[in-house]
C-alpha cells in the first residue's frame, strides 16, 4: 500500500522506517512543526511524579538540565511507545497506561501516594489529564514543554499524487494534525479521497465532514496498523 504519514518529526520517518519494513510504499508528510519551548528551570521541590501524554514531551525532557533529578520519580506514560521512550531518556520508574489520558488519569489515581505530579505538556492539549486529576483530588503541575505549529502546505509531489489517487491510506495520529489535514484536502480537492485512518475517533473527528473515517481498536500504533492493513 502507498501510505502517506502525517505525523510530527521525528515520530514521522520512524513510523515510515516501519512501514518501509512491512513492504508498504511509506510517504512522509508531517503537518506539524514541533518547537521546544521548555523553561529553563522548572519548579521542582513539591513535585513527586512525572506524566506525559505524548512523545514529544519525552523528547523535550530528555534534553533539559533537570532530567537527573526527574529522572529517579515515578513517570507515567499514556501509551507503551511513549513509556518506552521514556526509559530510554534514562526514567526508571516507567508505568504505562496503554490508552489515553482519561486511562493514564485513572492509573495515576490508584499509583500516586503523594505530592504534586508535573505534568509535561503541549501548548494545545487535546486530552485533559490536569482536569482528571484535579477531580480526584491530586494536584497537576502543568509544564509546557513545546506548541505544535501547523504548515501551509503538503511536501513537493503529494497534491499531484492525491489528485492522480496515487495514495491509498493517510494514517492520523492526533485530532491537531487532522485538522491541519482537513484543511490541505480542501485546497487539493482530490476526486476520491484516500482511506482516512485514525489513531482513535476522537483523533480522526476533524476529518469526519470529508468522508467516512476509521480508527483503531485501541489508541497505539500496532493497532492503527492492524486497522490500516487488515481491516481489524
Amino acid at each position: 500500500m502507498r501510505v502517506l504519514v502525517t505525523r510530527p518529526e521525528p515520530f514521522c520517518a520512524a513510523t515510515a522506517r516501519r512501514l518501509r519494513l512491512m513492504g508498504h510504499v511509506a510517504l512522509e508528510a508531517p503537518l506539524l512543526t514541533i518547537v521546544q519551548t521548555p523553561p529553563d528551570e522548572m519548579e521542582l521541590e513539591v513535585v513527586t511524579a512525572v506524566a506525559v501524554t505524548s512523545g514529544q514531551a519525552v523528547e523535550v525532557l530528555a534534553r533539559h538540565p533537570q532530567l537527573p533529578k526527574l529522572a529517579g520519580l515515578p513517570f507515567y506514560a499514556v501509551g507503551a511507545r511513549t513509556a518506552a521512550a521514556a526509559r530510554q531518556a534514562g526514567f526508571r520508574q516507567v508505568l504505562s497506561a496503554d490508552g489515553d489520558s482519561s486511562d493514564l488519569a485513572a492509573l495515576i489515581r490508584i499509583s500516586h501516594s503523594s505530592g504534586v505530579v508535573l505534568y509535561g505538556a503541549g501548548r494545545d492539549r487535546a486530552g485533559d489529564l490536569e482536569g482528571h486529576l484535579r477531580r480526584s483530588g491530586i494536584f497537576c503541575q502543568v509544564v509546557e514543554l513545546y506548541r505544535t505549529d501547523p504548515v501551509l502546505a503538503w511536501p513537493a509531489g503529494v497534491d499531484e499524487m492525491l489528485r492522480r489517487q496515487e495514495i491509498d491510506a493517510i494514517l492520523v495520529y492526533s485530532a491537531r494534525t487532522a485538522d491541519v489535514c482537513a484543511t490541505l484536502l480542501q485546497q487539493t480537492a482530490p476526486k476520491v479521497f484516500p482511506r482516512i485512518v485514525a489513531l482513535s475517533a476522537k483523533a480522526g473527528a476533524p476529518l469526519s465532514a470529508l468522508g467516512p473515517v476509521e480508527w483503531a481498536a485501541t489508541p497505539d500504533e500496532p493497532a492503527l496498523f492492524a486497522r490500516a492493513f487488515t481491516g481489524c
